[in-house]
């Protein structure tokens, strides 16, 4: 029987780190992570490719880019599934950047861990283990891009980390898991989704999107003072996407001059509502003043949507167009 090969691609982070007196860093290759991994009797190959070496809070959306080039390039070259190896800080985030980039004819798993190698209960081995499983079943081509973590499957759209130490650190707030591995068998218990995240062109990363938190008593001073030196920004509103009256007034100005500003919400489990609440800040004000509602897209992966599509010239209203 012909070994099915797998593709490993490291990006760096806490699964792929050395201790020492400075504090942990990332020092371990994709050569060293492939090999501690189980070959099923000589029915698994596993190549290595090292992307980046960093803690995850470095990786850019320029890497994010080069990190899907890459894994187009292994699949092209007869990869049938493709791990990688990331930093948990922002994996969420380049997840849902390679489910924007990438079509995926084979599955694509983003793993990592949360304690570093050697400590007692290091997850990143059994984390990896279950990345290749799912990597290993043709069925999760279709699911896009996915993250596994403590034997969990989720999706880019709504996996998120909720927790900075604890082992079981990644949730999906508004589904929960698609899938779980048992017994090294990646098992879907959720059907793919019915729609992808898949942008209808792709371009190198080259605009600037800010992202801005809702508070209580936020004004607009900040954004008065960036609307001339980005090319988007999102605001993570309150509740159902509420901001304070001062900073609205600055979000709709900057909307009247061309900006493309988006709505999210900065709850956990997010949904930007259309017509409940009036006045000021409100929902219905700034959807009806031209901002664009993110939906039930977090507000991190809506800067990330934004960014991405308006480098390849994709308007906020088509990116948008859906919750």
């Amino acid at each position: 029987m012909t070994p099915m090969r797998i593709s490993l691609l490291a990006m760096g982070g806490t699964i792929s780190t050395n201790a020492g007196p400075q504090g942990a860093l990332p020092t371990l290759g994709a050569d060293q992570l492939a090999g501690g991994v189980a070959h099923d009797g000589g029915n698994l190959e596993i190549s290595s490719r090292d992307v980046l070496k960093v803690s995850s809070r470095a990786v850019t959306l320029q890497n994010m880019w080069d990190l899907a080039t890459a894994v187009r390039e292994e699949i092209e070259g007869g990869a049938q599934g493709v791990v990688v190896t990331h930093g948990t800080d922002t994996l969420e985030e380049t997840v849902y950047a390679l489910a924007l980039l990438l079509d995926t004819p084979v599955p694509v798993v983003v793993t990592g861990a949360m304690r570093v190698p050697g400590s007692p209960g290091a997850d990143g081995p059994a984390n990896l283990a279950g990345a290749i499983a799912v990597a290993r079943n043709p069925e999760f081509a279709a699911y896009g891009p996915v993250a596994v973590f403590q034997d969990e499957i989720h999706l880019a759209r709504w996996v998120t980390k909720t927790h900075s130490a604890r082992v079981a650190a990644f949730t999906s707030p508004a589904t929960g898991p698609v899938g779980h591995v048992v017994e090294d068998r990646a098992v879907p218990f959720v059907g793919p989704p019915p729609a992808g995240e898949r942008l209808s062109r792709i371009a190198a990363p080259d605009k600037r999107v800010e992202l801005l938190w809702g508070v209580a008593g936020a004004d607009g001073m900040v954004v008065d003072a960036i609307t001339d030196r980005i090319d988007g920004l999102v605001v993570a509103g309150t509740g159902g996407g509420h901001v304070a009256p001062p900073l609205a007034e600055s979000l709709v100005r900057a909307a009247d001059g061309g900006l493309p500003v988006v709505l999210a919400s900065r709850c956990a489990d997010p949904q930007v509502l259309d017509h409940t609440y009036g006045g000021v800040g409100s929902e219905v004000h700034l959807l009806a003043a031209g901002l664009h509602s993110a939906g039930t897209l977090s507000a991190v992966k809506a800067r990330l949507r934004l960014a991405f599509g308006l480098a390849a010239g994709i308007p906020a209203a088509e990116l948008f167009s859906r919750g």
